[in-house]
């Protein structure tokens, strides 16, 4: 959960660069009746594996450092709040973030709630994060120095943090270190360098990031979302490999190694593609 302080100052530095995203943008992915779209070579199931551990691996989930860890996943109900749009428009972002999570299986709670996450839409995403963290450095504790720098640095349309806790893991052998439980994301979407996705889309992409857990500097990925603003071609939506790799890290055991873990998503993954 959120503090209310957190939220107020939220709103407030919201409010002192509103978002110009009043609308959501004409999707320019749509095609006429005559198009063709082609979707690529099947993939080998070698070649299948690979891709599907790089995409892993690029997401930094239960990356080899913390290979004794667990991935970090909500345990608590899960209660967003958008600001910076109008209210018509933040209660279609925040229904459909509800819609998204329930369907990865994730816990999702229903009226009134407190909200642990948070859709900042703001004008100058890079300017925000930089007032955030000198008023609030306190919010960044469970972050590591590279992943700050990254935050702070790093140009892209969408940034994102996380309150992660972490407990003990026991004494099993199959159980991981340390138990890492998200309990807390924000998400900073900038609506000028966002400019050319739909609401919708950038929904998609910001409800995946808090779902999973992931280091903001994963790669963009063309059979993912996180592509929807590599070329401004990119996914329009939760692609299959995107819905298989949320539904399988809510569906496995959360007490276990990262390492068996990933192993789990990897496979998934890789079923995605033998179902095509």
């Amino acid at each position: 959960m959120l503090s209310p302080r957190l939220l107020l100052a939220a709103a407030a530095l919201v409010a002192s660069t509103p978002a110009a995203m009043a609308q959501p943008a004409p999707d320019p992915t749509i095609h006429s009746p005559d198009d063709i779209i082609v979707e690529g070579e099947r993939l080998t199931r070698e070649e299948a594996k690979k891709r599907a551990s790089a995409f892993v691996r690029t997401l930094g989930v239960a990356p080899g450092i913390y290979a004794q860890d667990s991935v970090a996943r909500w345990k608590i109900k899960l209660c967003p709040r958008a600001l910076g749009l109008s209210d018509e428009h933040a209660a279609l972002v925040e229904g459909w973030f509800r819609d998204t999570a329930r369907g990865a299986g994730a816990p999702v709670a229903n009226g009134k709630c407190d909200t642990n996450v948070l859709l900042l839409f703001v004008d100058d995403g890079a300017n925000f994060i930089k007032l955030f963290k000198t008023r609030y450095p306190g919010q960044f504790a469970d972050m590591s120095g590279p992943d700050i720098r990254d935050l702070v640095e790093l140009e892209k349309p969408v940034r994102w943090w996380y309150s992660v806790r972490r407990t003990g893991g026991g004494l099993s052998l199959i159980g991981p270190q340390t138990l890492r439980s998200i309990e807390g994301a924000t998400i900073v979407i900038d609506v000028n360098d966002a400019e050319g996705a739909t609401l919708r889309a950038v929904t998609d992409y910001a409800a995946f990031v808090a779902l999973s857990g992931i280091r903001i500097r994963a790669e963009a990925q063309p059979q993912s979302i996180l592509g929807l603003f590599d070329d401004r071609q990119g996914r329009r939506e939760l692609t299959p490999w995107d819905k298989r790799f949320l539904t399988e890290l809510y569906a496995m055991p959360h007490e276990r190694k990262g390492r068996y873990q990933r192993g789990r998503l990897v496979g998934a993954l890789v079923k995605a593609d033998d179902a095509k």
